[in-house]
């Protein structure tokens, strides 16, 4: 690798904040003040660096094994064709398995659930917590009533009825018995997944709900989960 190659920063949106400690556990090399990793690719067509900084920052360099020259294709986004897309989910993989381990938010990461864990923060103080040993699954809880009103798993597609062989991040929330038999359609919002399936609804953290639609569902079930005013 040589040195003066020109490394791709990615964006905060890319992946979630790193944290260091977690780095070398993953197979980082801590080298004076930044952290290396290395993969091929495609059966070693590619070689993969990513440089890791000691604020964080990430960035990555793509090497063309054969003709020993970065590839910058794969960060084209309307390059498009069969090779750069097989290129490009190898380079995303990568990237999904380091944000997964290294990340703060775990095996909930993407830039559409970091989206919705700044809104929760913002608004309510509130912020995703690791309740049980199996890191893939986790809640957030209201600080005021200490109830849960967001319960994020992963989870085999077919528990929700849908396709598919790899598994996915959903995400429950509460709701009224109305709002969830109005609301569960089998496409984008399905019956809560091992929770009460009357008060509570699934969704798919794949960015299929807008995330202004989501933001609303996430306050109605901050408003259920809060004490009951007597009378």
């Amino acid at each position: 690798m040589r040195l003066t190659d020109e490394w791709h920063a990615l964006s905060s949106g890319e992946l979630p904040r790193i944290l260091l400690d977690k780095l070398e556990r993953f197979g980082f090399a801590h080298e004076d003040d930044a952290y290396f990793y290395t993969e091929d690719l495609l059966a070693g067509s590619f070689r993969l660096h990513v440089k890791v900084g000691k604020d964080g920052m990430v960035s990555t360099l793509l090497l063309d094994t054969e003709a020993e020259e970065p590839y910058v294709l794969h960060l084209v986004e309307n390059a498009q064709g069969a090779f750069v897309g097989e290129v490009r989910a190898a380079y995303r993989a990568v990237l999904d398995r380091i944000g997964e381990a290294c990340g703060e938010h775990g095996s909930f990461h993407s830039a559409y659930v970091d989206e919705l864990l700044r809104y929760v923060k913002d608004t309510y103080g509130d912020e995703i917590e690791y309740p049980w040993k199996d890191t893939e699954a986790a809640v957030i809880r209201s600080h005021l009533s200490r109830k849960w009103y967001a319960v994020f798993m992963k989870v085999h597609p077919n528990k929700i009825g849908l396709g598919g062989s790899q598994p996915i991040r959903i995400m429950n929330l509460h709701g009224t018995a109305e709002q969830v038999t109005a609301l569960v359609d089998g496409k984008q919002y399905f019956s809560g997944w091992h929770m009460n399936r009357k008060y509570w609804y699934t969704i798919c953290l794949d960015g299929s709900i807008p995330m202004m639609e989501i933001q609303q569902r996430i306050d109605d079930s901050f408003v259920l989960s809060q004490p009951k005013k007597r009378r």
